[in-house]
């Protein structure tokens, strides 16, 4: 994942574009899950395209190949028979917000970049999560790098028993 530049985090505004893993690891329709699972956890991911040719066919995750302990989900079956072929796809200039709001009202965990029927890249829960994380980092700077003179302190309370205390 890019971090979002600074002109973006300014306006509060992240695309897509900004976050979106690249390269995607892309599978083939006919690839045996079980070598698909074994590929995405040498990646270290959770989902993949299903492509064949320059065509998306759908999107797999681990979950969807039957994850650590699903080997008979998988066993003599290809990633075709267990994709998901109800593609949500997202474009490069499609806020983070945007993408979270259709992730979360679809019940996905991640959307494939696509421009004029190329893919892109892929974002993913974790990405939206991760620039979440970004900006919340960079809006809560000490008072110092942003410019103002003192951080506001609250005021101190001092507890009337304290002379109880052991």
């Amino acid at each position: 994942m890019r971090k979002p530049t600074r002109e973006r985090q300014a306006h509060g505004v992240i695309k897509l574009r900004d976050i979106m893993t690249t390269p995607v690891l892309k599978l083939s329709p006919t690839e045996p899950a079980s070598d698909a699972l074994a590929l995405m956890r040498d990646e270290h991911v959770r989902h993949a395209p299903v492509v064949e040719g320059s065509e998306i066919l759908g999107i797999v995750s681990d979950r969807d190949l039957g994850g650590p302990h699903g080997g008979l989900a998988r066993k003599s079956r290809t990633v075709k028979e267990l994709m998901q072929r109800d593609l949500v796809l997202g474009a490069p200039d499609m806020s983070a917000a945007d993408a979270a709001v259709v992730m979360r009202e679809r019940r996905v965990g991640c959307l494939p970049v696509v421009d004029a029927g190329r893919l892109l890249g892929i974002v993913t829960r974790s990405d939206l999560l991760a620039a979440l994380a970004h900006l919340r980092r960079a809006k809560s700077r000490p008072p110092a790098e942003r410019g103002a003179a003192e951080i506001p302190r609250p005021p101190l309370v001092v507890s009337p028993n304290r002379d109880k205390w052991p």
